[in-house]
């Protein structure tokens, strides 16, 4: 489901499969560029891996499904930001990432170490993309 706020000529994009639990878009688009909120791990029922390289890749997917939801994908990624609690645990992060992401191509990326994240999720992303012109 996508909203438009005509005002400010922004897409506020929401998706029902991953809704907002604070008042929050799941992207936000304006012309050719999206800005992705934070994709937790979380399934739609709420839950949430327990392993760190099943968390990762659910974020990533959770991520893939806000940017195709604004018109854009992995292939237009200009940006990725990674959030974790462990940055020890970078190797196993950029294991999963290498498969899901480099493969089309390696976006700017930044990832830093939070000092904690609610219940258990151990990992977040968000991203800048463009969309593809029709």
């Amino acid at each position: 489901m996508t909203t438009h706020d005509t005002a400010g000529g922004r897409e506020l994009i929401t998706l029902e499969s991953t809704p907002a639990t604070a008042p929050y878009s799941a992207a936000v688009a304006l012309g050719e560029l999206v800005w992705t909120s934070g994709a937790l791990p979380s399934k739609p029922d709420g839950t949430c891996p327990a392993d760190f390289g099943d968390q990762v890749r659910a974020a990533l997917a959770n991520l893939e499904s806000q940017l195709n939801a604004a018109g854009a994908d992995w292939s237009t990624v200009l940006k990725i930001n990674g959030y974790v609690s462990d940055i020890e645990r970078l190797p196993e992060l950029n294991k999963v990432y290498e498969e899901v992401v480099n493969v089309h191509g390696k976006p700017a990326r930044t990832t830093v170490e939070v000092s904690r994240f609610r219940g258990h999720v151990l990992v977040e992303f968000e991203a800048v993309a463009y969309r593809r012109q029709a």
